[in-house]
């Protein structure tokens, strides 16, 4: 089983960069293990694949964060184990498909005619998806690249798979990370259960600040 974070923008700066994507996730994650007391620092990388493993392809941090529908950005934490696949897909195809994509996923949002269009005139959306059997750290991580890219384009996050509790969607990268595993602010037991075990299993690891 995999869940996946969905990106929308309303904003993208033509300069906006895999470097910058990077940075921004290693500085909120890094920010947040100090939080809940993790002695661990982290890094991320990433690299692009097709989507049959034809070809994998090293990324010059300061090429644009954008890829081809048939390959995937594959982003890895320090030396974990698995990591978490990335797809850049043009809005253009699932409007063609669903007239009211928009309105429908961002259910709850105010979707004025100005905004619409800045979403459409921003061409693409993201999603990152976490597969079943991942490390602590890419769980916590994944969901933190994805805030990461909503946070630069000013885009909103939604899952419908269950990827974290369903109430506070469509949200923004700062509604998501107010909430992304710490126990204190969780309201469903399922995510409640899961973030106390992973906070166990990497202080129990690395230790505690």
């Amino acid at each position: 089983m995999s869940t996946t974070f969905h990106i929308i923008p309303s904003k993208i700066d033509d300069r906006l960069t895999f470097g910058d994507v990077l940075t921004m996730a290693r500085h909120s994650v890094n920010d947040y293990l100090q939080k809940v007391s993790v002695n661990l620092t982290v890094d991320i990388k990433v690299n692009v694949h097709s989507n049959k493993e034809e070809h994998v392809k090293n990324v010059d941090l300061n090429a644009k964060f954008i890829w081809a529908e048939d390959e995937y950005a594959w982003f890895t934490i320090n030396n974990s184990m698995g990591g978490t696949d990335a797809y850049c897909e043009k809005l253009a195809n699932q409007i063609l498909d669903w007239e009211t994509y928009i309105e429908d996923t961002l259910d709850g949002i105010n979707i004025t005619p100005q905004l619409k269009q800045q979403i459409l005139d921003c061409e693409y959306e993201w999603y990152f998806r976490r597969s079943a059997g991942q490390s602590p750290i890419v769980n916590i991580a994944y969901g933190h690249l994805a805030a990461a890219v909503a946070k630069l384009t000013n885009g909103y996050i939604y899952t419908d798979d269950g990827a974290w509790h369903d109430d506070i969607f469509p949200a923004t990268a700062d509604q998501l990370l107010e909430t992304y595993f710490y126990p204190g602010k969780i309201k469903n037991d399922d995510d409640y259960d899961l973030t106390n075990t992973l906070i166990k299993s990497l202080r129990d690891k690395f230790g505690n600040i």
